[in-house]
């Protein structure tokens, strides 16, 4: 009788253990196929670059024609990693949940973090900067897809976003 458990055990291993392989693709490649980006989960990794310097502006999110805010957060939501990532060449990660409709507020994070409750929209639309602020916008799938998220980044930048969708921004 113990043989056949040793023998069943064993087998047993043999069945698991193909779970236990890593992965053998680059640390900083994505992991499910490009193609196959949709089909998956979780935040999207959003590179962009604005027409100015709004690093530090508070993004809302607008209607297509741009006459309203839809999105907007709370002062509560925006944490010490709200503000987006800087990467090479002038490139921003988002790490709000920006997309084309973008603009930006003329308040800091600070500023807005600060206030005991979020403006009104109309006090929100009258501080908006700039209605049209993005010159580009790039999905390049999710997040979770890369180990070294802003090295990943960094090289599809260099590699001018090899198997990235480039998002097409409105201007005025």
């Amino acid at each position: 009788m113990k043989t056949f458990d040793v023998i069943i055990l064993f087998l047993l291993f043999l069945l698991l253990l193909p779970a236990c392989r890593t992965s053998q693709q680059a640390s900083l490649a994505p992991q499910p196929s490009m193609n196959n980006r949709y089909n998956s989960a979780g935040p999207p990794a959003i590179v962009y670059k604005t027409l100015g310097n709004y690093d530090e502006n508070v993004p809302v999110i607008m209607n297509d024609a741009r006459t309203a805010i839809v999105s907007y957060p709370d002062p509560t939501d925006l944490g010490p990693y709200s503000k987006p990532t800087p990467l090479r060449n002038g490139y921003l990660l988002d790490n709000r949940g920006i997309n084309q409709n973008v603009a930006f507020l003329r308040y800091t994070y600070d500023e807005y973090r600060s206030l005991p409750q979020p403006p009104t929209l109309s006090e929100l639309l009258a501080n908006i900067i700039d209605k049209y602020p993005l010159a580009e916008l790039i999905r390049c799938g999710y997040r979770h897809q890369y180990a070294k998220l802003v090295d990943a980044m960094n090289l599809l930048i260099e590699s001018n976003f090899a198997n990235c969708e480039r998002i097409q921004t409105q201007q005025q």
